[in-house]
């Protein structure tokens, strides 16, 4: 997430697809929290605000710091939060930011896993987080009301995209693309339940939550699947081929259309059912946890 130069998101775009997936996945997270109304929260990875509004409501005797790196996202944020004077926008990454008082919860959804180093971000966010106040009662693990600082999170889980991501390498070494790739890592973590589970557990959280849960997502016709694909899954690809090649930018644009066309093109060969065709193969991984 970046400004408008090479590498930023399309924010407009995304605030639109992005109630199709994103913004339903988040507000089933926020149902798992009892919520007092006072908290202070920081939506990390805010995006475009979508969800920054749903926690302002929650919270409407607390605050709200929405956090995320990209310029654009930052403006779609603002312009979609601006009547809320519990939310205050921060451009920042989410891993160094710094606020002026500690939180009780740090939300997030569906960004985490752009993060290579989640024990350096766990960390921080503990550093972050107020100290927990144990409830005593335990007979209901998902019980939130003892207050205390809390990790809310979802985001791509091991597994994740796995069909879908598939595809994609296959194309990056076609002949048209292998060159734009020589030096291609892919830039998200999807990381494992155990491994998650172990991270925060020798950082010192307890009343760890670590779960997987697969989510695919049908879409209703190529037209959407391939706006969702092109603004969300395949933007990192697309992003790569423009690397380097500022002179071009013809060029460039129409190998991005190919690359799309091939990809939309194998997804619909390789749809056994027509009524599942457009589907993304989605693994969330859910995180809650609080700090000692």
């Amino acid at each position: 997430m970046r400004n408008m130069n090479k590498g930023s998101w399309d924010a407009r775009t995304y605030d639109q697809v992005s109630r199709l997936v994103q913004y339903k996945w988040g507000k089933q997270v926020l149902e798992l929290r009892k919520w007092r109304g006072n908290e202070i929260v920081m939506d990390a990875g805010c995006g475009s605000g979508l969800l920054t509004k749903q926690l302002a409501k929650k919270v409407t005797r607390g605050k709200v710091y929405a956090v995320d790196i990209d310029f654009n996202m930052i403006k779609q944020a603002k312009n979609n939060l601006k009547f809320l004077d519990n939310v205050e926008i921060m451009q920042s990454s989410f891993t160094n930011i710094k606020l002026p008082r500690k939180i009780d919860v740090i939300f997030s959804n569906s960004a985490f896993h752009w993060i290579q180093d989640h024990r350096k971000a766990f960390q921080n966010f503990w550093k972050m987080l107020k100290l927990m106040s144990i409830s005593n009662d335990n007979s209901n693990s998902n019980n939130y009301t003892a207050g205390g600082g809390q990790l809310l999170i979802q985001c791509g889980g091991h597994g994740n995209l796995q069909q879908t991501i598939t595809i994609l390498e296959q194309i990056i070494h076609l002949a048209q693309f292998k060159e734009h790739f020589t030096d291609w890592k892919q830039p998200w973590y999807f990381a494992k339940t155990e491994d998650t589970n172990k991270l925060l557990q020798e950082i010192g959280y307890v009343n760890t939550r670590v779960y997987l849960s697969s989510d695919s997502i049908i879409f209703p016709n190529r037209q959407i699947y391939s706006k969702f694909v092109k603004t969300v899954v395949m933007k990192p690809y697309l992003d790569h081929i423009s690397q380097g090649n500022d002179s071009d930018n013809d060029r460039i644009d129409k190998l991005k259309a190919l690359f799309l066309k091939l990809f939309l093109d194998e997804v619909k060969k390789c749809g056994n059912k027509s009524n599942s065709r457009w589907f993304l193969d989605f693994v969330r991984l859910n995180i809650s946890a609080h700090r000692r």
